[in-house]
């Protein structure tokens, strides 16, 4: 009962903020600007982070990175990423909505691409990835009602949980194809 009344409260909230661009497959000779969400729990995600400005500096793109952090810090912990990109479990409402603050630069600004490298159907993500403001948008888990254009997975029916690098780079791989 209480699950139905979350969801309720998180359908509204997804109406009043879900994005209105269409979307769709754009080629990468039509991007310019792309924003990534990445889960700094993800091993490696610092080098994710590296390859993925290396891939947008190599394609003349700007790239905005954005960091979900929802690991328990204890007091001597101090975060891997900046403060201002970061999305914390305290950051979050009774829903699991993003604070719209917070989050704002990434909702409001008008990208080419939108990559979510977050292996997790959370609200959050799903929020996030139904608001942005993308041409383009690339998940890795599908969210009913078509979030993304493309979702990419493992690279075999056995590899549930793969890579994030890995999958960055079967996406790029794609993309450089795509004319």
């Amino acid at each position: 009962m209480f699950d139905r009344i979350i969801r309720y409260f998180r359908d509204r909230k997804l109406r009043k903020y879900a994005s209105p661009l269409a979307t769709g497959l754009v080629p990468l000779s039509e991007i310019r600007t792309v924003n990534a969400v990445v889960d700094v729990e993800e091993t490696g995600f610092d080098l994710l982070k590296e390859d993925i400005l290396a891939w947008g500096k190599s394609n003349g793109l700007k790239v905005n990175i954005y960091f979900f952090d929802f690991r328990k810090l204890g007091k001597d912990e101090l975060l891997l990423t900046t403060i201002d990109k970061t999305l914390l479990r305290k950051g979050l409402d009774w829903l699991g909505t993003p604070n719209v603050e917070k989050i704002s630069s990434l909702m409001e600004e008008k990208s080419d691409l939108f990559i979510s490298l977050v292996d997790n159907g959370n609200f959050p993500i799903e929020f996030m990835s139904k608001c942005v403001r993308a041409r383009f948008k690339v998940g890795r888990c599908p969210f009913p009602g078509h979030a993304y254009d493309m979702v990419v997975t493992g690279t075999s029916a056995g590899d549930l949980r793969s890579d994030s690098r890995q999958i960055f780079a079967e996406f790029t791989e794609f993309i450089q194809k795509v004319k």
